[in-house]
């Protein structure tokens, strides 16, 4: 069953019985709202258009471009505190001066740094966007007067410029002492393992070019293994000098003893003896001829003994040729000897050359590879110090921000005017004093729904309070209205 609807005219009835709590709560807030208007300052907002780019140093290629949003972002929000940062407030605070003018050591205060920071000094993004989405923003400030605003602008504009610079530098001082370490920490151990490979240097001096060449996987034999192989090869040719002439030695000692022993050896071995192989050939031709004669004439016959006595003085010939030739070829055996002597004494130097050589070969193969490693460990050290270097120096001569234009400053004051304040403060008293009033008004239903609102809801009766006769009565007397409608249905 739905609640019948309140009458105008009790409506009115409690607008009149309860205008002075109405009025009064709209007058109270109109006046407060008054006071507000009339002590409160007008806020005049200056805005600077800024762009924001990135350090050039070490990305040339993108000019200052930010690599990606969130770089931009991040810049921006980065930004945004720098500017709120009291410091910078404070020194902008001290060129505009105080309101008003005069010298004030004291000024700016704590308390109005840190509220002109909160909430007068602010970096937006343009058209309501978001940080990241352009590389332009705007600087926001708010004063007292147009010209406070845009002199304000200014001073915050270049305290927030010095202080960037500031943090740039300092922020480059501390990567160019990290990258100092580094450099020097780098070039210490290539130092000291620079010296630890001069040592090895220094033993192998004369040996280097092998080493390096052993260490070098793609290089092809070194000197020493060239001539090792060369040695070789002439250690063997003297070694079958030596055998042919020890050949020859025995040769011409059993032919001086014995001529026909020189006449079954080969031509190699005489080869040399040039008189010898004369007499073996006239000897071997006497003996022919004589053989001839043998067959023809007597031994008494003057042909065929003059041919024996050709062959005796052919052999005795021979024998003191074997035997001279025995004195002469010691020298030679000797020289023979001292060079197959001298070629193995130089092969087993180059091997025990080489030996050592392959010995060192593993530590100096790695001491090479971290000098290797270090010297390009200390060239990168040097390429980002030098980085670094010219990163500080910019930060002392350019800036990362460029002004677009001088401040703007809005036709109007931020805020609503005194007027608006004044009438929005009556209008909500107007309303708090209505909806108290209805609050505590009684109800149209009469005493047994309650006479307050919050009876209604909590289901309290008029008669739950009274005494008993009382209640009594009122319960057993019906209302007027309920009277005369029973009358007119009789």
């Amino acid at each position: 069953m739905s609640a019948a609807p309140i009458p105008w005219k009790h409506i009115r009835n409690v607008l009149v019985l309860f205008a002075p709590v109405w009025c009064g709560a709209a007058v109270v807030f109109g006046i407060l709202g008054l006071g507000v208007a009339l002590f409160s300052s007008d806020r005049w907002a200056a805005r600077q258009p800024l762009v924001l780019r990135d350090e050039a140093t070490g990305a040339v290629d993108r000019l200052g471009r930010f690599s990606s949003q969130t770089d931009l972002k991040a810049a921006q929000e980065t930004l945004l505190e720098m500017a709120r940062n009291p410091e910078v407030v404070a020194a902008a605070l001290r060129d505009v001066g105080p309101v008003g003018g005069g010298t004030d050591e004291n000024y700016p205060s704590t308390t109005l740094v840190d509220t002109v920071a909160n909430k007068r000094v602010n970096v937006v993004a343009p058209q309501g966007s978001e940080f990241g989405n352009s590389e332009l923003v705007y600087l926001k400030v708010e004063a007292e007067s147009p010209e406070r605003a845009s002199d304000f602008c200014r001073a915050l504009l270049g305290n927030l410029t010095s202080h960037l610079r500031t943090v740039r530098r300092i922020r480059a001082d501390s990567v160019i002492v990290e990258l100092t370490n580094a450099r020097d920490l780098t070039r210490q151990k290539l130092d000291s393992v620079l010296a630890k490979m001069n040592e090895i240097e220094v033993r192998f001096g004369s040996d280097l070019s092998e080493l390096r060449n052993l260490n070098d996987a793609i290089s092809g034999d070194g000197a020493n293994r060239r001539t090792m192989e060369d040695n070789a090869k002439e250690l063997q040719l003297a070694e079958l000098e030596l055998e042919r002439l020890n050949a020859l030695q025995q040769l011409l000692i059993a032919g001086s003893q014995d001529p026909r022993q020189l006449l079954v050896s080969g031509d190699e071995l005489l080869s040399s003896q040039p008189s010898l192989q004369r007499l073996k050939d006239g000897l071997i031709d006497a003996q022919i001829e004589s053989s001839r004669l043998a067959s023809v004439y007597t031994e008494q016959h003057p042909r065929r003994r003059s041919a024996i006595t050709t062959e005796r003085e052919i052999t005795a010939r021979m024998l003191e040729e074997a035997k001279a030739a025995v004195r002469a070829m010691k020298p030679t055996l000797k020289l023979a000897e001292d060079r197959v002597q001298r070629l193995k004494n130089k092969q087993d130097q180059l091997q025990e050359k080489l030996s050592r050589l392959a010995g060192v070969r593993t530590s100096y193969s790695k001491l090479d590879n971290e000098v290797e490693a270090l010297t390009q460990q200390l060239a990168e050290a040097e390429a980002a110090l030098g980085e670094a270097q010219a990163s500080r120096s910019a930060a002392l001569s350019t800036n990362l921000l460029a002004e677009l234009g001088p401040p703007q400053v809005g036709d109007s004051p931020e805020g609503m005017s005194g007027f608006s304040v004044t009438f929005g403060s009556l209008f909500a008293g107007l309303v708090f004093g209505l909806g108290t009033v209805f609050l505590i008004a009684p109800g149209p239903q009469g005493p047994s729904a309650g006479r307050r609102w919050s009876d209604r809801l909590t289901g309290r009766r008029a008669t739950d309070h009274m005494p008993p006769e009382i209640a009594a009565q009122v319960t057993s007397t019906p209302p007027d209205g309920v009277d005369r409608r029973r009358q007119a249905v009789r």
